[in-house]
């Protein structure tokens, strides 16, 4: 299907949630830039950051602080001007607004009193990593924002989602990536293979797929620094599980934890569900 390059109108009582750089200017879109400059004003996470993007491209549409301790003061005081017909954009430091960051609040507030919002797609610092990690066994994936600061909490969430098919992706600090990876550990074993993207589009960009254990020993000789993303993979599904049902996965698993051998679980889980007995021992002999 072919693109088109399209003017943008700004239409009035719309709000734009755009994307800006996590690091390279480069990836901003022209239609990003078109919008920040048309819109009666942007809403902005740090005035002074958004200024010198702006700055940069030459774009002096009026900046007002929006940031996570004023977003419903700031909701209940601009809400208003889009009502009345005036248009905005809201943008975050760096990456897309919501995600993470503050903006949802507004969007909500928003959708229920009818005014237009319009996403403008750009970049992502969860997106990146994931698209980079090459983790291509697995369903999808679950993004958790910042990991939980305490380790009881991150032990409970490892707990929780590691042991589904799906990919666990969260933003966290060089200050704290020891001690979660020491609790992932703990959770799941040293050989969970892990994606640990630094400072993504950036300068010194490093994206490092190993495993937990190494990356560990690693970090504690040469810690880190900068914004890290980190990716944990699941639990990848027995390829010769096709014929078993999710609710025969999990019993299975729930044995395996227990020390079960796999010829017993062979024998509990095709007498209670009616699997093949055949299927069940080979999910129970895999990994």
């Amino acid at each position: 299907m072919a693109l088109m390059k399209e003017s943008q109108i700004i239409p009035p009582k719309t709000l734009y949630v755009v994307a800006t750089p996590i690091g390279n200017l480069g990836d901003i879109s022209a239609r990003a830039l078109e919008i920040l400059s048309g819109v009666d004003f942007i809403l902005s996470e740090d005035t002074r950051r958004s200024g010198l993007l702006l700055e940069h491209f030459g774009i002096h549409s009026h900046l007002v602080s929006y940031f996570a301790h004023n977003e419903a003061l700031r909701t209940d005081q601009f809400l208003p001007r889009l009502l009345e017909g005036q248009s905005a954009a809201i943008i975050t430091d760096a990456g897309t607004p919501g995600i993470s960051d503050p903006g949802s609040r507004l969007v909500d507030a928003c959708l229920e009193a009818g005014i237009q919002v319009c996403p403008v797609p750009g970049a992502c610092a969860a997106v990146a990593a994931v698209s980079a990690s090459g983790f291509y066994q697995y369903t999808g994936f679950e993004f958790v924002a910042f990991f939980p600061r305490k380790s009881s909490e991150r032990l409970a969430l490892f707990e929780e989602t590691l042991h589904r098919n799906t990919l666990l992706v969260g933003y966290e600090s060089p200050q704290r990536i020891v001690s979660l990876l020491e609790d992932l550990i703990a959770s799941v074993g040293e050989d969970r293979r892990v994606c640990l993207c630094r400072e993504l589009t950036k300068k010194f960009e490093t994206i490092e797929r190993t495993r937990a254990g190494l990356l560990l020993g690693k970090l504690r000789e040469t810690p880190c620094k900068g914004e890290l993303c980190l990716i944990i993979e699941g639990e990848t599904a027995p390829a010769q599980a096709e014929g078993l049902s999710a609710e025969d996965l999990k019993l299975i698993r729930i044995l395996k934890e227990h020390q079960i051998s796999a010829r017993d679980i062979r024998d509990i889980v095709s007498a209670y569900s009616g699997a093949k007995a055949r299927d069940v021992y080979q999910a129970a002999m895999g990994n």
